[in-house]
């Protein structure tokens, strides 16, 4: 008898394609392009690769300034979950 897989829903993603700039943790500023966006977190491709745990920041299109950690990386392309504001 075969496992059953068993799926995790995860929060829908709309896609989108436009340039930003990913500030890293060094307050370097690298060119991005997002790929899409979702209530939690976003996905990007980034000029530079930039090392899973590393805490960035960025403008994303209807939300605004946003700082998030990056959760994974594959080649130039990464992952970030948007952390809440501590203001």
């Amino acid at each position: 008898m075969a496992e059953k897989t068993q799926y995790i829903a995860r929060p829908p993603r709309w896609e989108c394609h436009g340039d930003i700039v990913v500030v890293d943790e060094s307050g370097r500023e690298l060119m991005g392009r997002l790929g899409n966006i979702s209530d939690g977190g976003f996905m990007a491709e980034c000029e530079q690769k930039i090392p899973k745990g590393s805490i960035v920041e960025t403008t994303l299109p209807d939300r605004g300034p946003v700082r998030a950690e990056v959760r994974w990386v594959l080649g130039w392309r990464f992952g970030a979950m948007i952390l809440p504001d501590t203001q």
